[in-house]
């Protein structure tokens, strides 16, 4: 049934989008390019993009489920509902779309990236606004753990707080700024000092 495959496919679709808020910077993160916080715009229309979602499955679902005639070639008809490839598709469209909807409150562990590369002499703490969850944190954390000069980086969503070890004769504090403003946040110095080689441990 076309109608069922269109409102599944659409279903999905919304799901997606809806979560794109926190699917987005993952990926982003991924890839290594784009704005994070691009994807922020996505979480005001969050909730009617998952009532959308939420329409579209109840349209597939009485799409799949209604009995319906069919007329056999013999003249005489019978009532029916939707095939079994059908309710496949549908149920494995609901299951696709719940995992979309469900990412945002996944926990998306934000462990520190580390490049023993990098002999760090100073620390830097930052406040960082604009990230709506956990994903936009690991995502930005990936992107300044790439910058040269970078020995650890940590982007805690809970406390809105980065901590990133450099190395100043490569980066400065500035660089921080301007990557996570590029990446579509705000961001502010709470704490800079220089590190001795305990504390790096």
């Amino acid at each position: 049934m076309e109608q069922t495959k269109i409102t599944a496919v659409g279903s999905v679709l919304a799901a997606i989008v809806a979560s794109l808020c926190c699917i987005g910077p993952v990926v982003v993160a991924l890839i290594g390019v784009g704005s994070i916080g691009a994807f922020t715009a996505f979480e005001a229309f969050r909730p009617y993009l998952i009532g959308l979602t939420t329409i579209f499955l109840g349209f597939a679902f009485y799409l799949t489920y209604r009995k319906r005639e069919v007329m056999c070639e013999d003249g005489s008809c019978k009532i029916e509902s939707a095939g079994k490839w059908n309710k496949i598709s549908v149920w494995l469209a609901t299951v696709v779309a719940a995992l979309a909807l469900a990412f945002p409150y996944f926990n998306i562990a934000s462990t520190q990236i580390t490049n023993d590369t990098v002999v760090p002499e100073a620390r830097i703490v930052l406040q960082i606004d604009g990230m709506d969850c956990r994903a936009c944190a690991a995502g930005l954390q990936a992107t300044l753990a790439r910058l040269e000069g970078v020995h650890k980086a940590t982007v805690d969503y809970e406390k809105s707080q980065g901590v990133i070890e450099y190395n100043p004769a490569t980066v400065q504090p500035g660089d921080f700024i301007n990557q996570i403003d590029e990446a579509g946040f705000k961001a502010v110095v709470v704490e800079s000092k220089s590190v001795t080689p305990s504390e790096t441990k």
